[in-house]
């Protein structure tokens, strides 16, 4: 047997065991919060393009029914008969509407506050009551329970020129003017 030394083995290299970094509550708490802002940003953005009020632009008719406390919009044809009012204004709801208009507001717990300014459509020759309880003028015989015969309705241009016996109504932003007189 000889007798020769043994040489020791090769030492494997050791990567140096760093130690785990801890991901910092400040991270982690700004990850939450980005989380949540995206989240409710997609709610919103939903809510407005799901919204047929919050989409709605001058110049669209609608179909508004309900009472004056629980009114229910929705877009319909200008040419449908169950077009009762054009809008006239579209906004937030600090917008102020003006004379003549009738307003409808939609707050949405998760999503825009809205207002539009709504001009009532009439038909010529036509005789309307005053809403009570319920939402616009509703067309009716012309006797004795009409508030208002509708004598001209002019779209698209300036304010006609009223008798003197009748009363204009107009709309400028809905490019809507009407002449208002006695239901007789």
């Amino acid at each position: 047997m000889s007798t020769e030394p043994v040489a020791p083995a090769p030492a494997q290299e050791q990567a140096p065991v760093e130690p785990k970094k801890k991901s910092s509550i400040g991270k982690k708490i700004l990850t939450y919060v980005v989380g949540l802002v995206v989240a409710g940003a997609a709610i919103y953005a939903f809510n407005y393009f799901t919204s047929d009020v919050a989409q709605a632009k001058v110049g669209d008719c609608a179909s508004v029914t309900g009472t004056s406390t629980s009114p229910e919009y929705k877009p319909v044809d200008c040419a449908a008969a169950e077009a009762n009012y054009v809008v006239g204004k579209a906004g937030g709801t600090n917008e102020a509407c003006g004379e003549n208009y009738d307003e409808y507001t939609q707050s949405q717990r998760r999503g825009p506050k809205t207002k539009l300014c709504l001009a009532p459509l009439y038909a010529e020759g036509k005789c309307f009551d005053e809403a009570v309880g319920g939402v616009g003028a509703k067309a009716v015989e012309c006797s004795g329970s009409a508030a208002f015969k509708v004598t001209k309705v002019v779209k698209d241009t300036a304010a006609p020129q009223c008798a003197a016996e009748e009363q204009a109504a107009s709309f400028p932003e809905a490019k809507l003017h009407y002449c208002l007189g006695a239901p007789a």
